[in-house]
C-alpha cells in the first residue's frame, strides 16, 4: 500500500504519463495506461440527490465505470475513500484566470486606436482578442481555484467592450496544449472601455452608442463597408455571433438596458449580473435571459463611530443584510443561474457563502446544479463534465462529510484523473492532549489544542484555586511562568518533550530548584475553530425589499385610484383663469370633470379647502436620473448617444422633486459638445422602471450648445475641434451637410449606404422628426444657430439657459424659437456678465414662449418659487408666471395636449399646495401622475420614521455579527454625482 500511495504522489506531481502528441520525446516515452479503482466511496454522480455507496473505475483520466460494484482490474491502483464523499468538480461559467494584464496602446491621437494593423478605429472593441492564444497556466491561482472546489473554468480576457473569444480549460496540472479543451467557447461584452486610451466612450451612454453601432456594422459588412474597407474587427465581431453571447452587467438597470439591446438585435445574451438582482426580482424574470450569478456578499459594516453610520446609505444596509438572499429570490421567480467566484476576495469562501445562501432559502440541489451541471450545458461539455457517468472526465471533488455541511471540509479534487490532496499535516498534533503536574500536593491539569498554524495553552487547578499561567512551546521545549500568589514571586520551569512527557525543571518562588513533569493523560485534541458566525443570518429577521431600492421606495408599487378633490382653488393654465371653490374628478389616469358640487362613489375624497389645485411642473432642462455620465464629452458631436439608454429611476432626486411638485422632467446631455446626445422626456414614476417613467409617444429632441463650454474656454483638454465660436457654427454646417448627403443615399440606396446613428440623428433634425434644445449665453452664437438652421432649412425649437436672451427676443419670435431660461443667474462665469433678471419678462412680453428651468437638481424641488421671480422681475401676472414651469415648457416639449394645465381629458398630473403655489411658504401636500398618488406629505412623514427604525434594526444587527466575531470594514461612501451642463465623467 505504501507502494501504491508513493506512486500515486508521483503521477500527482507529474499528471501527464505521456508527452504530448505533437511535441518531440527527449528520452524514454511513460506508458499511457493508467488505472484508478475508488472504493468504498458515498457517491453522488448528479443534483437528484440520490447517492450511492459505491465505486468508480478510472482509465485514463475518464470514468470507466461507476456503481455500487465495478470490476476490480488486477493492474488498478486502488485508492479507499471509505467515509468520503464524492461529488462532481465544480466549472467556473466565467473568469480571468490565466490571462496576462491588459495591453495599453499609447498614441497621440486620442480619437483613434493606436492598435497597428487594420482593425476597429477603437481600442474598446477588441473582438480579435482570443483568450485562447493569451492563457497561460499560473499553478498558484491554478490551485486556489482547485482547494475551491473546480476542475474547469472558463476564462476570457477582462478588457474592453468587446473583449473577444473566451476559452474553457481544465485545472489539470499540464502544458497549456492539453488544458484547452474549447478555444473560443464564448464572446464576452461589458459596457467598460477598459484599457483603451482613447477618450471615447467616456460615459455609459457613449458605450451603449458604440455597440450599437458595432452591430449595424456587422450586419452591413458584407453589403456597405468591405466594399470600402477590409476591418478585421468587425468581421472577428461577425464570426463571434455564433458563439454563446456574455453580457457583464454592472446593477439590475444594466440588466435591462442589456435587454433593450438583445430586444433590438435579436441577441440571446447570458448574463453576468452583479448579485443584486433581488432589488428589481420581476423585472429580472421579464429579461429572459440565464444569468452569471457572483457568490460575493458585503463583510458587515465597522459601525462604532454613530456619525460616520450616517454616510452609509440604507440601502448599503439592506444589501448588506439581504445579498445572501438573491439566489433564493432568483430561483423562486425561474430564472435559470449559475454560479461563480471571480469577484470573491478569497476563493475559499465558496461554500461558506454556498451554505450562507442555503439557509437563505435555496435548496441543495438548486446550489449544486448551478455549480456543475447548469455550467457544464451552458459551455456544451455536459457529456464531459458536471455530473459522473460512464465517459466522462473523472472530475470530483472528495469530501469529509456531506457538501453543504457546515464545517465539511473538500479534501482532494480529482482533475482528469489526476489527483489533489488538500489536507495539510498538523505539525503540532503530537503534542495535543492533556497532562497532569502533582506540585505541593495540588494537581494542575495542562490543556494543549493545536491547528496548522496555532497552539492555545491552559494551565489550571484541580481544587480551583486561583492560579495565572503563560507557556509557550517551541521545537519540542515547552517553558512558562505560573503565579500562585505567592508574594514572593512566581515559579519559572522549562521542559523537554520525552516521550509523551513533558520532563524538566522549575525554579520556585523561594529559588529553590525541583524536577517537574507532565504527564500525558490524554491525547484529544479539541476543536477551537472560530464560531460560525453565519448561523445570525439563520435566526434574524429579514428586511423587505422595496423598490426603488433606496430610502423612501415602495414596499408596494403605487397604482391609479380614483381621486375627487373638493373645494380647491383651481388653477387651470386655460381660458378659465383660477377657479375657486372648485372640485376636480380623476378617473383612469385622467382629469373626467371639474366643476362645483361633483359627485363620485368611488373616488377617494381629498379636502383642499384654503389649498391651491395645478398642473404639475414641468422641468424643460434637467440633469437628474442620469446613469454612468451626462456628458459624452469625447468628439466635436456625438448626436449618436441617447440618455434614453441611461435613466437612473433610483436617483433619489425623483422623489425629492416629486416632494416640490415635479412629475415631468426633459432629461438632457451636457453641453460639453456642439451637438451632444438625445434627450429624454419622462415622468418622475418613482419605482418604476427607466422605460416605464419614459414619457409615452413624445417627440425626440437633442441638446445642441454654444459658447464656453464647446471650446472648451475652461482650461480644459483642447484636442478636441473646435476651439473658438467660429468653429462651432463650422462644426454645424459640416454635420448637416453630412447629414444631408447621407439622408439622400440612405433613401436611394439603403443596401448599399452604411447606416450611421450619429447622423441618423441629424437627418432626423433636418426632417423635422428630431428637435434641438440648445444651451446658449451671447447673442451672437444666438443668431448664428438660427442663420444654420435656416440655411438647411429647420428651425431651432428652444434655446435653453439664453442669457441674452432679451437682446434677441424680436428674432427669436421671428424664427419660432422657444426659450427655457434661468430666473436670475447671472455672473457666474465671463458670458453670462451682461445677463440680466428681466430675461424672461422681455422674452415673454415679446411673445416668446419662455420656460424657467433648473439644470440643477436642487433648484427643480423650488421651482414654483423660481416662476414667482417673474412677477418680482417684470411684473409678470400670477397665472403666465405659472405657466412658465407649467404649460409653456409642456409646448416647448410639444405634449400641452397631455399635460401643463388643469383640463378635462389632459393627464392627472397635479398638485394640491398647502398655500399659494408662486409663496415661498408653498409646499405640496399631494403630487400626482396619471392619477396616482406618488408624493403625500403625511405619508412623507411616516416614511422618516419607518427609515430611522430600518436603519436602527440593521445597525443592531451589525453589532450583533461583530460580537460572534465576523469581520468587519469601515464603509466607504462614494460621493453623490449631481449633473450640471458642464459635468465631466462619474
Amino acid at each position: 500500500m505504501r507502494l501504491f500511495f508513493s506512486f500515486l504522489v508521483f503521477i500527482s506531481i507529474c499528471p501527464c504519463l505521456h508527452a504530448q502528441i505533437t511535441f518531440p520525446v527527449n528520452g524514454v516515452r511513460n506508458p499511457v495506461n493508467q488505472l484508478i479503482l475508488i472504493k468504498n466511496a458515498m457517491l453522488h454522480p448528479d443534483t437528484s440527490n440520490l447517492s450511492i455507496s459505491g465505486e468508480l473505475l478510472i482509465r485514463n483520466g475518464i470514468i470507466e465505470e461507476i456503481g455500487k460494484i465495478v470490476h476490480h482490474p488486477k493492474e488498478a491502483l486502488e485508492v479507499d475513500l471509505q467515509g468520503m464523499h464524492v461529488y462532481p468538480s465544480f466549472i467556473e461559467p466565467l473568469c480571468d484566470y490565466g490571462m496576462p494584464e491588459a495591453k495599453r496602446y499609447v498614441s497621440n491621437n486620442a480619437t483613434l486606436s493606436a492598435k497597428e494593423g487594420a482593425f476597429s478605429w477603437n481600442e474598446a472593441l477588441r473582438s480579435e482578442t482570443k483568450a485562447s492564444q493569451l492563457f497561460n497556466y499560473k499553478e498558484e491561482e491554478a490551485n486556489k481555484y482547485r482547494e475551491a472546489g473546480y476542475g474547469i473554468v472558463q476564462t476570457h480576457m477582462p478588457d474592453g467592450i468587446s473583449r473577444g473569444s473566451a476559452t474553457v480549460v481544465s485545472l489539470n496540472r499540464a502544458n497549456e496544449h492539453e488544458l484547452i479543451l474549447i478555444p473560443e467557447s464564448a464572446h464576452v461584452l461589458s459596457f467598460n472601455k477598459g484599457s483603451s486610451a482613447q477618450e471615447y466612450p467616456g460615459s455609459l451612454m457613449g458605450s451603449i452608442a458604440l455597440l450599437r453601432q458595432s452591430y449595424l456594422d456587422g450586419q452591413l459588412y458584407q453589403t456597405a463597408i468591405k466594399k470600402k474597407e477590409v476591418n478585421f474587427s468587425i468581421e472577428e465581431w461577425n464570426r463571434l455571433q455564433a458563439l454563446p453571447q456574455i453580457f457583464i452587467a454592472g446593477s439590475p438597470l444594466d440588466i435591462l438596458r442589456i435587454h433593450a439591446i438583445a430586444k433590438e438585435f435579436n441577441i440571446q445574451y447570458i448574463i453576468k449580473t452583479a448579485g443584486n438582482e433581488y432589488q428589481r426580482a420581476t423585472e429580472m424574470t421579464s429579461v429572459g435571459s440565464p444569468f452569471i450569478v457572483p457568490l460575493r456578499f458585503p463583510t458587515a459594516y465597522n459601525i462604532e463611530d454613530p456619525y460616520e453610520n450616517l454616510q452609509i446609505d440604507l440601502a448599503d444596509l439592506k444589501h448588506w443584510e439581504m445579498a445572501a438572499s438573491n439566489l433564493a429570490i432568483l430561483a423562486k421567480q425561474g430564472i435559470p443561474f449559475l454560479l461563480t467566484s471571480q469577484e470573491l476576495k478569497h476563493r475559499s469562501e465558496l461554500l461558506t457563502n454556498v451554505r450562507l445562501a442555503l439557509k437563505r432559502g435555496l435548496t441543495e440541489s438548486q446550489a449544486l446544479h448551478a455549480l456543475t451541471m447548469g455550467p457544464a450545458r451552458y459551455l456544451n461539455i455536459q457529456d464531459k463534465a458536471g455530473t459522473l457517468g460512464i465517459g466522462k472526465f473523472a472530475n470530483f471533488i472528495v469530501t469529509d462529510g456531506l457538501l453543504f455541511t457546515e464545517k465539511t471540509n473538500i479534501k482532494e479534487n480529482w482533475i482528469q484523473g489526476t489527483r489533489f490532496n488538500f489536507t495539510k499535516q498538523n505539525p503540532n498534533s503530537a503534542i495535543a492532549g492533556e497532562y497532569q503536574m502533582l506540585l505541593d500536593s495540588i494537581n494542575y491539569i495542562l490543556t494543549i489544542t493545536t491547528k496548522i498554524d496555532f497552539i492555545d495553552i491552559k494551565l489550571k487547578a484541580t481544587d480551583s484555586s486561583k492560579v495565572t499561567f503563560s507557556g509557550k512551546v517551541s521545537d519540542r521545549y515547552f517553558s512558562g511562568k505560573l503565579n500562585r500568589g505567592n508574594p514572593q514571586g512566581q515559579i519559572l520551569f522549562s521542559t523537554y518533550l520525552a516521550g509523551q512527557d513533558w520532563e524538566g525543571k522549575a525554579q520556585l518562588e523561594n529559588g529553590t530548584w525541583i524536577p517537574i513533569s507532565f504527564k500525558r493523560i490524554s491525547f484529544l485534541n479539541k476543536d477551537i475553530s472560530k464560531k460560525d458566525s453565519s448561523v445570525l443570518a439563520k435566526t434574524d429577521a429579514i428586511g423587505d425589499v422595496i423598490c426603488p431600492f433606496i430610502a423612501y421606495g415602495w414596499k408596494q408599487k403605487p397604482i391609479a385610484k380614483n381621486y375627487l378633490i373638493k373645494n380647491a382653488t383651481v388653477w387651470t393654465n386655460e381660458k378659465e383663469g383660477i377657479l375657486l371653490a372648485t372640485d376636480v374628478l380623476i378617473k383612469n389616469g385622467k382629469i373626467v370633470d371639474i366643476g362645483k358640487n361633483l359627485k363620485a362613489k368611488d373616488a377617494i375624497l381629498i379636502d383642499a379647502t384654503n389649498k391651491h389645485l395645478t398642473a404639475g411642473i414641468i422641468d424643460e432642462h434637467s440633469h437628474i436620473a442620469v446613469h454612468g455620465g451626462v456628458n459624452e464629452c469625447t468628439e466635436t458631436s456625438t448626436a449618436e448617444v441617447r440618455i434614453g439608454d441611461v435613466i437612473n429611476s433610483e436617483d433619489i432626486n425623483i422623489y425629492r422633486q416629486l416632494a416640490g411638485g415635479v412629475t415631468t422632467s426633459h432629461i438632457l446631455h451636457g453641453s460639453c459638445n456642439a451637438i451632444g446626445g438625445q434627450t429624454a422626456l419622462i415622468k418622475l414614476r418613482w419605482g418604476f422602471t427607466p422605460e416605464e417613467m419614459k414619457f409615452e409617444n413624445a417627440d425626440g429632441f437633442i441638446k445642441f450648445a454654444l459658447g464656453e463650454n464647446v471650446k472648451r474656454s475652461g482650461g480644459n483638454n483642447n484636442n478636441r475641434f473646435p476651439d473658438t465660436r467660429m468653429g462651432v457654427e463650422q462644426v454645424y454646417i459640416d454635420a448637416f451637410s453630412r447629414a444631408r448627403d447621407y439622408d439622400v443615399l440612405r433613401k436611394t440606396k439603403p443596401l448599399e449606404t452604411r447606416r450611421n446613428l450619429e447622423l441618423d440623428a441629424l437627418a432626423e433634425i433636418l426632417n423635422g422628426k428630431r428637435f434641438i434644445t440648445c444651451h446658449s449665453y451671447v447673442q451672437s452664437e444666438i443668431n448664428m444657430l438660427m442663420k444654420v438652421a435656416e440655411q438647411f432649412n429647420f428651425k431651432v425649437n428652444t434655446f435653453t439657459h439664453i442669457l441674452e436672451g432679451y437682446k434677441v427676443a424680436d428674432k427669436l419670435k421671428k424664427h419660432g424659437a422657444g426659450a427655457a431660461g434661468f430666473s436670475d443667474w447671472w455672473a457666474y462665469k465671463f458670458e453670462v456678465y451682461e445677463a440680466i433678471p428681466y430675461n424672461g419678462a422681455i422674452l415673454h412680453d415679446q411673445g416668446v414662449v419662455t420656460a424657467f428651468n433648473s439644470d440643477d437638481a436642487e433648484m427643480a424641488r423650488r421651482l414654483n418659487q423660481e416662476a414667482a421671480k417673474a412677477v418680482m422681475y417684470g411684473n409678470v401676472p400670477e397665472e403666465e408666471a405659472l405657466k412658465f414651469v407649467t404649460l409653456n415648457p409642456a409646448k416647448l416639449l410639444h405634449i400641452e395636449d397631455r399635460v401643463g394645465s388643469v383640463k378635462i381629458g389632459k393627464d392627472a398630473d397635479l398638485v394640491l399646495w398647502n398655500d399659494h403655489p408662486l409663496s415661498m411658504k408653498a409646499s405640496a401636500d399631494f403630487t400626482f401622475i396619471d392619477g396616482i398618488k406618488f408624493f403625500d406629505k403625511e405619508e412623507d412623514q411616516k416614511l422618516r420614521s419607518e427609515i430611522q427604525l430600518e436603519r436602527n434594526r440593521i445597525l443592531q444587527k451589525l453589532i450583533k455579527h461583530k460580537t460572534a466575531g465576523e469581520t468587519t470594514e469601515n464603509f466607504n461612501s462614494k460621493p453623490k454625482k449631481l449633473y450640471h451642463c458642464d459635468s465631466v465623467g462619474e
